[in-house]
């Protein structure tokens, strides 16, 4: 069935255009309120150049319009939405607690069992007189 390519490569491009960590906060900063690259090259605190070939990137990708005010170019989000689905994937990042705890235990579990066999590394130092010379 084409249309299943189609759609697949098309949402793949999205995904590679939203790979790029400047991009994401473009698109979160923009959410917001429209912004000329100035302001965005402020918030960000990156340079003039890389905003605007992050912009370009957007722009062509048709996720960002740019509209004149006067002299300015504002940047506004072609579909506010975008943002708002970025933020509901940070749910897909959000470590599992499950596994966290896990984790935990297991660290606990070798703190008990190595703990007790081994002296801290301060009373080492310590007990060692010896100065090592850097060359």
């Amino acid at each position: 069935m084409p249309y299943r390519a189609v759609v697949s490569g098309e949402l793949a491009k999205l995904f590679g255009v939203l790979s790029h960590p400047i991009r994401i906060r473009i698109i979160e900063e923009l959410k917001r309120e429209d912004l000329t690259v100035g302001a965005l090259k402020d918030i960000l605190g990156i340079t003039h150049a890389a905003v605007s070939q992050q912009l370009s990137v957007l722009r062509s990708n048709h996720l960002v319009v740019e509209s004149r005010q006067g002299r300015n170019v504002v940047y506004h989000l072609r579909n506010p939405a975008l943002a708002i689905w970025i933020m509901e994937g940070l749910g897909f990042i959000l470590p599992d607690t499950s596994e966290m705890e896990k984790m935990r235990s297991a660290i606990k579990d070798v703190q008990n069992a190595w703990g007790s066999e081994t002296k801290p590394v301060k009373a080492i130092a310590k007990k060692s007189n010896t100065k090592t010379r850097v060359k």
